[in-house]
This record gives structure tokens, C-alpha cells and sequence, in this order.
């Protein structure tokens, strides 16, 4: 009887603790991080917002969700239309936002993302572009997952 409590005090000592004394093991959590969007003109797999566009005051706001096996990075493009007027875009993934980036006028803002490991993007992401000023927005946005 005394050895079965050894060994069970063993077995528990050696899956709560399976690394070697001394021995220190990191597991890093994926994450996902804003890159360069230098290669932004690769063609989508997946578009999640095709062209979409926008004319209004009101804030422009659009939800879709990233499988990881569509492609390791997303894209997503605003072409601020407007003559004179800069516009604000901010995008999220969950609750972790990625801030503002500003989109001056008649020109396209690009903000590409990728999962720190190296696979594919996954979540639920939020795209939100406002004004600075509160003038109506001309806006075409495209948005998708590639490789």
C-alpha cells in the first residue's frame, strides 16, 4: 500500500510539473500584429468586403470573421474619395483594437495584419472609419484574407 502512495505522488508530481528541474518552458500564445503591406496587391482568397461604398456622415462600420485556413494575412483598404477631407480608420479583432490611422483626402489607406506564428488568420474583426470633421465621406473599402 505504501508504494502505491509513492507512485501516485510521483504521477502527480510528474504531470503537474513534466519539465526537469531547472528547465524553463515557454509557450507563447498567438497573437496577431500589424505588417507591412507591401505585397497588399496580392489577390484575395477570401474578400470579406468587396468594394463596398460608402457615402454618408455617420460613422461606416463592418463585421465578418477570418478562418485561418483562407490565408496568413488580411488586408483591409479604404480609398477616401473625399476632395478635401481626411478620414479616420480603425480596425479591430475581438475587443483588441489596433487604433487610428489616417486616410487623407483622395488617397488609399492600407493596414495589413498576420498572425505572429505564421498560420493563418483567424477572429472576429470589426472595421470603423469615421471623419475627422464631420463631413460627408465618399469611401469605396475592400477587405480579405491572403497569402
Amino acid at each position: 500500500m505504501k508504494w502505491l502512495g509513492v507512485g501516485f505522488a510521483m504521477f502527480l508530481a510528474l504531470t503537474l510539473f513534466p519539465q526537469s528541474a531547472g528547465e524553463l518552458v515557454h509557450y507563447q500564445a498567438p497573437y496577431i500584429e500589424e505588417v507591412d503591406g507591401a505585397d497588399s496587391n496580392t489577390p484575395f482568397k477570401v474578400q470579406y468586403i468587396d468594394l463596398d461604398k460608402y457615402q454618408g456622415v455617420n460613422a461606416y462600420e463592418n463585421t465578418f470573421t477570418t478562418m485561418p485556413e483562407q490565408g496568413s494575412k488580411l488586408t483591409v483598404k479604404v480609398h477616401n474619395k473625399n476632395s478635401t477631407s481626411h478620414v479616420m480608420l480603425k480596425v479591430y479583432r475581438g475587443t483588441e483594437e489596433f487604433g487610428y490611422a489616417d486616410v487623407k483626402a483622395r488617397t488609399e489607406g492600407t493596414r495589413t495584419f498576420a498572425m505572429h506564428d505564421g498560420r493563418g488568420v483567424t477572429g472576429d474583426w470589426k472595421v470603423y472609419i469615421t471623419s475627422r470633421d464631420g463631413q460627408i465621406m465618399n469611401l469605396q473599402i475592400r477587405a480579405g484574407q491572403h497569402d
